[in-house]
């Protein structure tokens, strides 16, 4: 993890000097030479955390650096910070300091290039190193073998609850199926029953009659030692003078003509697959390999449709956990409530549910003591096996992949997280790479897309495009995130009975922000504060002075927990941030001193009471992502920047919501790379200008256009608008459309998603009835319309996949049509009348039940009824 925390320093060291160039004035030699020596020690210590792992010398490596590069750190922002705060000095002020400012200068340098010794002398002592590392490991090579001689032992048929199905059909492909070879994938997290499933099948009685030679090799003990998996899979074929190419060929002509079952358990990597050709014969006699792992990857490259264990239901965790605990006897009515309990505490994973059955089995059987367990099931199973099995997780990430997955534990447990935020909040902690040809943000999700696809984090819901909509992290997982993070020095968390730590460079405040802020004392280490209160406190600015005044440095502030009485001018001291989110709900003003905190990414804005502020965005030359939920008005960009620079916002992908009158040539011309467009406000009065100037936003994906209510109707759109042919979501809200939109909208080739909202149009026809129109529409949405008729033809909308009705009370009936759109996967309607409901049944048994989703939701079942 060190190397991590190095990576962001190098980041900022690069990003330094292309920034404001005065920052850096008279130490950016130091900076360089720091930068050069970071950068070794940095491919060094990648090195040897592969080699030596988790070993305790690594770790003491780790932390020397780790020191250094936080040191450093807060050296370098608190100089960026003290320069940028002189900015608005006059004349006299400036003269003043001068001499104060080259004085400062060159104590700074002085101190960085002390840092600098301090690394050097580290890199120079790295042989011993090295050697201790050699000596470790090679005993650790013995450990890992004599571990996988387990599989030896007597075998006894463990419990395989909630997997009876998929034991199943997998004891039907073992036994029968095709002649060739065939590979079968168990996936699954750590802890879900992949090995325990199996073993039960490897010594099914009906499996150990059917094939001829039997064996089981765990990947994860031998590693990449090809000779270690040879004598694992086949040790009467071993001989001393032989050399490994000659087993090899040996193993391979024994199983060639045997009808062989191979269990291959913990696959980490894909060359595996590689590996089972060059060693495994693919012969006609219903041989068979299982594989089990925790990556998606290693399962989907042997077969397209891997056994994927899900956690356990609620009913089925308990009934493992009586099946361990009571061995076939009933369990005393007075236990099923706290043992429940303790169940559903275990999250589904059936290994955390054996390691409690174990606990309760060696107590008494009383209310008491159960209860006892049941509040301490989250310590209990933070030790031994569990966390082993986790670790195990942890040390196969790439290094890239450990901060990203340790973050996770700033979140509350049970948190659905929004996958948006996760990513911005990744780019400004500087975790993402950067990648040629690609935005910071598709590396960033194809990061959270590789922890999914590790078992590590549980996919949600997804976008209509198929990307990750929200994630989340199991409770264990969590607790093991946590843990690691306080052992990394890397986050910590803050609940109703911690106190505040005092040297967190991440803080995460679960409980009271107020009593945090009030009891805390200024920090020059803290870098990101994340508040999610139970409930939504209100911060004053006598707190918010506490924030910009006790914590200067900070990069990540997200207040979207709180409520902010006010937004101060004095927030620009927070001079190093990066990514700000809050909400005030009273807030009458957003201050102008906003747009000079020049490091800022992410700029997101909830407060309804402020009226078309002006935001100088053209000062902001890092901001990627600006969200203010009303009517921001945008400034006409500057002829040219002060250093003679671009003024193009090239980073800028999210404008959401700006004024129409913000949408001239000149600003749009600036916004080269914008992917997401929201406008709000007089759309009628300003409607040649919007639509004019829209075509001239050539990678425009997703666009919404609201009115505001106390602006007159838009009317229609003009016939001769051209949207980017880019767009794949297009929003309309309040827009009071009286001429029917679906003529010009159907044309847009690559439109996946349509939503009309609130009163969007207030005609009583759509008419969606023409050829090829609508090409690629996936996703309708017709929310709160006042619509009679909505009209579909067999020759329209055939990619349509999702509906959703919401509150169309008017709308007299569905089209017949829909019944032959083959795509057609899901119908969501609310509060509809009788004719409706009528019509979706037709298409739901047309289509058939397994086909087909319908949803009906009625104001007295909100849940909504199939």
């Amino acid at each position: 993890m060190a190397d991590a925390v190095l990576g962001v320093l190098l980041d900022t060291l690069t990003r330094l000097p292309s920034q404001e160039a005065n920052l850096v004035l008279g130490v950016e030699d130091e900076l360089k030479s720091l930068e050069q020596e970071l950068k070794l020690t940095h491919f060094y210590l990648m090195d040897l955390e592969e080699k030596g792992k988790e070993q305790d010398i690594v770790r003491e490596y780790a932390n020397q650096i780790r020191g250094l590069v936080h040191e450093a750190e807060d050296l370098i922002d608190a100089h960026v910070a003290n320069i940028a705060q002189q900015r608005g000095d006059n004349i006299l002020q400036k003269v003043a300091r001068t001499a104060a400012r080259i004085a400062k200068r060159r104590t700074v340098a002085a101190k960085i290039n002390g840092i600098k010794t301090k690394f050097e002398a580290l890199y120079k002592n790295r042989d011993k190193f090295d050697i201790q590392i050699a000596q470790k490991k090679e005993s650790a090579v013995e450990d890992d073998l004599s571990r996988s001689a387990r599989w030896h032992m007597p075998f006894e048929k463990a419990d395989v609850v909630g997997f009876e199905a998929d034991a199943q059909t997998i004891l039907q492909q073992l036994l029968g199926g095709y002649a060739e070879r065939e590979i079968i994938p168990i996936l699954g997290m750590g802890g879900s029953g992949k090995t325990t499933l199996a073993r039960n099948l490897f010594h099914h009685p009906a499996v150990v009659h059917h094939f001829d030679y039997q064996t089981w090799v765990c990947v994860s003990q031998v590693g990449n030692n090809v000779r270690e998996f040879l004598k694992a899979l086949m040790k009467n074929a071993m001989a001393g003078d032989e050399t490994t190419e000659e087993i090899r060929h040996k193993i391979f002509r024994i199983l060639k003509s045997q009808r062989y079952l191979i269990v291959l358990d913990d696959v980490w990597e894909t060359e595996w697959v590689e590996k089972l050709e060059r060693f495994l014969p693919k012969n006609a006699l219903g041989s068979r390999v299982i594989l089990t792992t925790r990556i998606e990857g290693v399962a989907l490259t042997v077969n397209p449709s891997p056994h994927n264990l899900k956690l356990l239901s609620l009913e089925s965790s308990w009934e493992l956990l009586s099946k361990r605990v009571f061995r076939g006897k009933e369990c005393p009515p007075e236990l099923k409530v706290p043992g429940s309990d303790i169940a559903k505490k275990c999250g589904g994973l059936p290994l955390a549910i054996v390691v409690i059955a174990g606990v309760l089995l060696k107590i008494e059987k009383t209310v008491r003591w159960w209860s006892t367990v049941s509040s301490r099931v989250g310590d209990i199973l933070c030790v031994g096996q569990i966390i082993e099995i986790f670790k195990l997780s942890y040390e196969n990430l790439p290094y890239n992949l450990r901060p990203c997955f340790l973050y996770f534990g700033l979140y509350p447990v049970d948190s659905r997280i929004s996958s948006r935020q996760l990513v911005k909040l990744w780019i400004a902690e500087g975790f993402i790479a950067k990648k040629e040809g690609m935005q910071v943000e598709e590396v960033a999700e194809g990061y959270l897309e590789d922890l999914i696809g590790r078992n590590l984090i549980n996919l949600v819901e997804k976008k209509f495009d198929g990307g990750i909509k929200s994630c989340s992290i199991h409770g264990l997982l969590h607790d093991f995130c946590i843990s690691k993070a306080s052992q990394e020095k890397f986050l910590e968390v803050c609940g109703d009975y911690s106190s505040s730590p005092g040297n967190a460079r991440r803080l995460a405040v679960h409980s009271s922000t107020i009593r945090h802020i009030s009891s805390c004392e200024s920090s020059s280490t803290l870098r990101s504060l994340l508040c999610f209160g139970k409930d939504e406190e209100r911060l004053s600015s006598i707190h918010l002075k506490c924030l910009y005044k006790g914590y200067m440095l900070l990069k990540v502030l997200d207040l979207w927990g709180v409520v902010v009485d006010d937004i101060p001018s004095k927030i620009e001291n927070l001079i190093c941030l990066r990514y700000l989110r809050l909400k005030s709900d009273s807030a009458r003003n957003l201050p102008s001193s906003l747009c000079n905190i020049f490091n800022l990414q992410t700029l997101e804005i909830v407060a309804p009471l402020i009226e078309r502020p002006q935001v100088n965005i053209w000062k902001l030359r890092e901001l990627r992502h600006f969200y203010f939920y009303s009517e921001a008005v945008l400034p006409e960009p500057p002829k040219k920047k002060v250093d003679g620079g671009d003024v193009c916002l090239s980073n800028l992908q999210t404008l959401s919501s700006i004024s129409p009158d913000s949408c001239t040539e000149s600003i749009v011309s600036e916004l080269p790379n914008l992917v997401k467009l929201g406008i709000y406000g007089d759309l009628e009065m300003h409607k040649d200008l919007v639509f004019k100037n829209l075509s001239k936003l050539k990678l425009l994906r997703k666009l919404k256009l609201k009115r505001y209510r106390v602006y007159g109707s838009l009317a229609r759109i003009p016939d001769e608008v051209k949207f980017p042919p880019t767009l794949i979501k297009l929003t309309l809200s309040q827009t009071e459309l009286q001429s029917d939109p679906m003529q010009q909208v159907g044309q847009l080739p690559n439109l996946r998603v349509l939503k009309l909202i609130d009163g969007a149009y207030i005609g009583g026809e759509l008419d969606c009835t023409k050829c090829g129109g609508f090409p690629k529409l996936e996703v309708l949405k017709l929310v709160n319309l006042g619509i009679t008729h909505w009209n579909v033809s067999i020759d329209s909308m055939k990619s349509l996949r999702n509906v959703v009705i919401n509150r169309c009370g008017k709308l007299d009936r569905l089209s017949s049509a829909l019944k032959n759109i083959a795509t057609l996967k899901e119908m969501h309607i609310w509060w509809p009348n009788e004719r409706v409901v009528t019509c979706a049944r037709d298409v739901e048994t047309y289509k058939g039940n397994e086909q087909f989703k319908l949803m009906i939701y009625h104001p007295e079942n909100r849940e909504g009824v199939q």
